[in-house]
């Protein structure tokens, strides 16, 4: 189904949010005393006249209402295009994949050389990271192939599956990512540092913070920057800040290349943002100069966001033009893409191309504001 969206209607999550709500024969005051958010808030959602833009209140939501956070955002997106059309059916290779796996005859028959296995995982990952998801959902099915190969060392098929998890994730399929990222490891074998950052990214977008906190090692460990800033991230989630700074800051002094101190800064905004701290996401933003264009679009939905809150409403709609530029398809699966087409096209102007570039369409008339009046 296409997601329709225009300046007076429901936003696409709190048109969801009323639905779900509706179904579950709650008040506007009900749930947001189940999920421990203002009721204005819940109420300006479903209305339209406010947005999501933290991964907080999601899970907030969704935890009230007892759904996974995808009947929120509506993940995954049908197809639009020929290019996401292919995305798209990644993820039924991958189930053939997995059922293949459980039968015991999952892996290519012919003789596998660990240079190409390597080689295709660094095609993924690169792919990934330059924001051209369309060649990485190519190689996906031949990849996990490969890497389940008996003669595939471990070594290989832990990096395929996190490049294979970290794009499933993308795409919205965290269940089936899961899964792949676990069907690597052997039993009772402990997670790489790799495995362990995709899990808490994965966890996350689950909308399972608590859950990805655990996920850490003892106090004593020392972990690498790629994890810590999930881990943070999964803090600010929970509303720990403190605790969330204090990893941030063990990351930004032991980055080193200008692309993990870029991360970092963007791990900050991204914190900052669940804190509501909106001219501190900018900062932060500011510092991460050097990110691969998948990441950098990410980083761009955030500031868009951020700029829209403080009512510079014709930047953000830069942003967020810059970020489908970079990484189209990064930006059109992204749920918070979604909310700002919603609110920068009734304050900014979004050209109606550049909704249907993200699968949108808007209609001519309101939908209505469901559950508006009924309190």
């Amino acid at each position: 189904m296409t997601q329709e969206t225009n300046g007076n209607g429901p936003a696409p999550i709190g048109r969801h949010l009323a639905e779900w709500r509706l179904r579950r024969g709650l008040t506007t005051s009900r749930l947001a005393a189940r999920c421990g958010l203002p009721e204005q808030l819940i109420t300006d959602l479903e209305s339209g006249r406010d947005w999501v833009d933290r991964r907080r209140v999601v899970n907030c939501l969704a935890a009230g209402l007892r759904l996974d956070p995808i009947e929120l955002t509506g993940q995954p997106y049908s197809p639009y295009g020929a290019s996401h059309a292919l995305v798209h059916g990644t993820a039924w290779h991958v189930r053939r994949h997995l059922a293949r796996v459980v039968a015991g005859g999952a892996g290519v028959q012919e003789p596998v050389h660990a240079e190409e296995v390597a080689a295709l995982v660094a095609a993924v990952q690169s792919a990934d990271e330059g924001g051209d998801l369309y060649s990485a959902a190519g190689d996906l099915p031949r990849l996990l192939d490969m890497t389940a190969a008996p003669v595939t060392d471990a070594s290989l098929r832990s990096d395929g599956s996190v490049a294979a998890a970290r794009l499933l994730r993308r795409l919205g399929y965290r269940d089936v990512g899961y899964s792949v990222l676990h069907r690597a490891r052997p039993t009772g074998g402990a997670p790489t540092p790799a495995e362990m950052a995709e899990e808490v990214w994965l966890l996350l977008d689950m909308g399972q913070p608590a859950l990805a906190v655990s996920r850490a090692p003892g106090p004593g460990a020392v972990l690498p920057v790629d994890v810590l800033m999930p881990l943070a991230s999964a803090h600010a989630c929970l509303g720990q800040w403190v605790h969330s700074a204090r990893l941030l800051e063990r990351a930004q002094t032991i980055a080193r290349a200008p692309k993990e101190a870029s991360a970092v800064a963007s791990a900050r905004a991204f914190a900052e943002a669940e804190r509501g701290a909106f001219k501190q996401v900018l900062a932060h933003a500011a510092e991460a100069g050097h990110l691969p264009p998948g990441e950098r679009a990410g980083l761009l939905l955030l500031t868009a966001s951020a700029r829209a809150r403080l009512g510079r409403f014709d930047e953000a709609v830069k942003d967020l033009v810059t970020a489908e530029s970079v990484a189209p398809l990064h930006t059109r699966l992204n749920p918070l893409a979604r909310e700002l087409v919603h609110v920068l096209s009734s304050r900014a102007g979004v050209h109606p191309e550049m909704a249907a570039r993200l699968g949108m369409k808007r209609s001519l008339s309101s939908p209505g504001t469901p559950g508006e009046n009924r309190r």
